[in-house]
């Protein structure tokens, strides 16, 4: 069937769209690129690359992953086969940006459609996607939401409090730690002075959970580091580093720098293991394309060691993600940081105590042991004096 692809209100392609098997065939007509996501855009302008199938690869990454955690028990409980079969369940529409399809001839609208400004049912969603039992199904109706555009390994769900688009985040790793180090990383940032997305700690069906606010607008989209970072050719005497920070400051992208310096602070203090290229970026206008701002800093979740077995547990050296460096050193990543003296280290004073009572607050939840809740306070203690100790050294 053909189906188009469209930004908000703007058309960018029309396409050849299986329904059965959920994919796109063919594109017969293109019609603004330049509305088109920033990866579908790149790909338009490699020869060597069937946009078809780029624009397919896109397309299915907007889904719930298949390999994020218990996802054949969500898939039943669902009432679908793949997760692939849920993108066309509401038009692919995301909280992440404005893109969506729909066929040919349908006289529908996205005013009528997104979930920016229409309300969506969530509660047996959130029920079954935070629940590990085998039990229940979701009402079809609660199908047309932006929960079937999750990425992501953790079991999470789109929820609706005071009017406003909260993102629930459960726990992927068995210490259960991640909505903990979501708050840590909030608190630093906050502390700091980082621009960052807030994020407060809860529990949801007897599970310790994570909140969040969406921070893009029904006018704005997220556009990922890898795909910037691919818009634009690297000459080979430049790192991956300062060529993504030239194209956003070529874009008039304010405090690019700063900010990015600023996520990495916070990565060291954090040991965050997961920065990769989708977990930050920045935010475009829809309806001008315009580069607005850097995404705040969001999804800290795996750090602090929350991987590790309590007696693996190793805060004096570790090593985290740093653009296609997988395995980069947290030392040398802090000197990619210009002017070190600029943090106030100081204002964290304060943040170990608190760090240990939400620790104690919520042991039940995580079954945490004594001597981990050590560990991690010593850790953190230990990050903070060793970035206090690299500010004193660079002022000689």
């Amino acid at each position: 069937m053909k189906y188009f692809l469209i930004n908000k209100n703007t058309k960018v392609a029309l396409l050849e769209y299986n329904t059965i098997y959920n994919s796109i065939e063919k594109v017969y007509k293109i019609y603004n690129i330049d509305f088109a996501p920033l990866y579908v855009k790149n790909a338009s302008k490699d020869i060597s690359k069937n946009l078809a199938k780029e624009i397919n690869k896109w397309f299915r990454n907007r889904g719930i992953p298949a390999w994020r955690e218990d996802v054949k028990n969500l898939l039943e409980k669902l009432n679908v086969i793949s997760t692939e079969e849920l993108l066309n369940k509401a038009y692919a529409l995301s909280l992440s940006d404005q893109y969506w399809i729909k066929e040919e001839k349908s006289p529908i609208k996205w005013e009528n459609i997104n979930f920016f400004e229409n309300d969506f049912k969530y509660k047996g969603y959130l029920e079954v996607s935070l629940s590990n039992s085998s039990n229940g199904k979701i009402n079809q109706a609660e199908l047309k939401s932006p929960n079937n555009t999750t990425d992501g390994m953790l079991q999470k769900a789109w929820i609706i409090e005071n009017n406003k688009r909260i993102l629930i985040k459960g726990n992927y790793e068995s210490s259960r730690e991640e909505p903990i180090n979501e708050w840590l990383a909030s608190k630093i940032c906050e502390l700091l002075g980082f621009s960052h997305c807030n994020y407060d700690i809860d529990i949801v069906n007897n599970k310790l959970v994570s909140k969040c606010e969406d921070f893009i607008t029904s006018d704005e989209e997220i556009i990922v580091a890898y795909d910037i970072l691919n818009s634009e050719k690297r000459a080979n005497n430049i790192s991956e580093y300062e060529h993504y920070i030239s194209i956003l400051e070529k874009n008039n992208v304010e405090s690019a720098r700063k900010n990015l310096e600023d996520m990495f602070i916070l990565d060291y203090l954090i040991m965050n293991i997961d920065r990769h290229m989708k977990n930050f970026g920045v935010i475009r206008d829809v309806n001008s394309l315009r580069w607005l701002r850097t995404t705040p800093i969001f999804d800290n979740g795996e750090s602090m060691q929350c991987d590790k077995l309590t007696n693996e547990i190793n805060f004096k050296k570790g090593k985290g993600k740093f653009f296609s460096n997988t395995n980069k050193d947290y030392e040398e990543m802090l000197k990619c940081i210009r002017n070190i003296n600029r943090i106030d280290i100081n204002k964290l004073e304060g943040i170990i105590e608190e760090y240990k009572n939400v620790l104690k607050k919520y042991q039940n939840y995580t079954d945490m042991t004594d001597q981990r809740l050590e560990k991690l306070v010593f850790g953190l203690n230990l990050r903070i004096n060793n970035l206090k100790k690299c500010i004193e050294n660079n002022k000689d």
